[in-house]
């Protein structure tokens, strides 16, 4: 009879030690599940880590073009340099354009020193935050040397080549201000085209500005230059019908004054465009 007791209590005894058994082995299965998933996570994390590394190297790494215009009209011929080093473009008048050089994208500072010297006669430098990877660059050289010609002193602008889609039937003008003498300061510029309905193009365009447009092609533009601001352009410029691409003009003067614009076109060559 006492055996039947002790055998009948003994029974709940065994079987929740069974159970304590089978927690101790959910709780170990558990621990090993998320020490998997810190293993899985930790290896993603490294190779994300990893990929945006590579990314920054390939940035860094990449290459950029750079070209170079002189539109200083009291600047001697030029030699250009990028990080002190000569880049290759020498004895560069005014107003000349080179075409695309391709350097290592990344930081940079430009100087131009006279035709023929060294980077110690550097006559002014500018620098650049970046040269960001697979982009165009124009480094503008614009100004004046001498202070006693006009008040917009030796300058480098560097711009940046947009790089927008163009639709079909249309040209991208990217226009840039280097005309130096104090004159043209702020100017309007006007589309008269059609002389019985001129547009304003842009206006208060401050020396050392830069804008883009996207036109139709295949018309032979008018424009004009406005610099007292009274809607009637003092010098006007008849702009080829043959634009394409992606074309950028520099608004520019010569020694006398006297303003003029310079463009580079979509296949890299230039062309100098006096007024009508």
């Amino acid at each position: 009879m006492n055996i039947k007791i002790l055998t009948i209590i003994g029974l709940p005894l065994t079987f929740l030690l069974a159970c304590g058994d089978g927690d101790k082995t959910d709780d170990t299965s558990e621990e090993t599940d998320t020490a998997e998933e810190t293993e899985e996570e930790t290896e993603e994390e490294t190779e994300e880590e990893t990929e945006e590394e590579t990314e920054e190297e390939t940035e860094e790494t990449g290459e950029s073009q750079i070209r170079v215009v002189h539109l200083s009209p009291d600047a001697p011929e030029v030699d250009v340099y990028a990080n002190g080093e000569a880049i290759g473009v020498n004895g560069v008048g005014f107003p000349a354009g080179s075409g695309y050089l391709t350097v290592p994208s990344g930081d940079y500072t430009f100087g131009l020193a006279p035709a023929g010297t060294d980077f110690d006669s550097v006559v002014i430098e500018t620098v650049v935050s970046t040269l960001s990877a697979d982009s165009s660059y124009t480094a503008v050289a614009h100004g004046y040397l001498d202070s006693a010609n006009g008040a917009n002193a030796l300058d480098i602008s560097v711009i940046f080549a947009s790089d927008i889609d163009i639709p079909e039937g249309s040209f991208n003008l990217q226009i840039f201000h280097a005309a130096a003498a104090d004159a043209f300061a702020q100017v309007d510029l006007w589309n008269v085209t059609d002389e019985n309905n001129p547009s304003a193009l842009h206006e208060d365009f401050d020396f050392g500005a830069t804008f883009s447009t996207l036109l139709p092609a295949g018309v032979a533009y008018v424009i004009g230059i406005d610099a007292d601001n009274d809607a009637n352009p003092e010098a006007t410029f008849n702009i080829p019908d043959t634009l394409a691409g992606y074309v950028t003009v520099y608004a520019a003067n010569d020694q006398a004054g006297v303003p003029f614009l310079f463009a580079h076109l979509e296949d890299g060559t230039t062309v100098r465009i006096d007024p009508n």
